[in-house]
């Protein structure tokens, strides 16, 4: 029975960080392929933004971008099911897990976003740099998970030396 509350906060855990990652990866492809088209090319709308990139030999790159993305909820359901069956009474590793996949997110972003901005750039001979200040929000929780990541590793290595040396103390 003392191992039913570290079930119930894994699986808390694992729905929260699930819903978390989900929510990075469509706010990506939002930022992607609507926010900042539409502050690349202002004035446009967007369905023009894409048309005319199409007509210039250009693609929205509509399954590869989405493909990418899908990559860390997957990754964040495939943890929420093994958290629960090899990992149900160590909440602390599910977290790491989690924050590992938010850390990966920016690097995922930014691969999803390089053909269709390199697009935009062609199409309007602009840059293929980000111009809605949209992409931050997601760079900031990237970083924030990686400080949280590393954090986490000490602290539960921290624990594990701590634990380790106290029988020895002990004895």
């Amino acid at each position: 029975m003392a191992s039913d509350p570290r079930r119930r906060l894994t699986l808390a855990i694992s729905i929260i960080g699930t819903v978390v990652v989900t929510l990075y990866a469509a706010w990506a492809y939002i930022h992607i392929i609507v926010l900042n088209p539409l502050a690349a090319v202002p004035g446009l709308p967007l369905e023009e933004i894409w048309r005319q990139t199409e007509l210039s030999q250009g693609s929205i790159d509509r399954f590869v971008v989405p493909a990418i993305l899908a990559v860390g909820p997957v990754l964040a359901l495939i943890l929420l099911v093994l958290g629960q069956i090899l990992l149900r009474n160590e909440p602390e590793w599910v977290v790491v897990g989690y924050l590992g996949i938010l850390v990966l997110g920016a690097p995922a972003e930014f691969v999803a976003s390089f053909s269709p901005g390199m697009n935009l750039a062609d199409t309007f001979a602009i840059s293929g740099a980000d111009y809605s200040p949209w992409a931050a929000p997601l760079m900031a929780t990237s970083a924030l998970a990686l400080v949280a990541f590393l954090a986490s590793i000490a602290a539960i290595g921290f624990r594990a030396a701590r634990s380790s040396a106290s029988p020895a103390a002990a004895g």
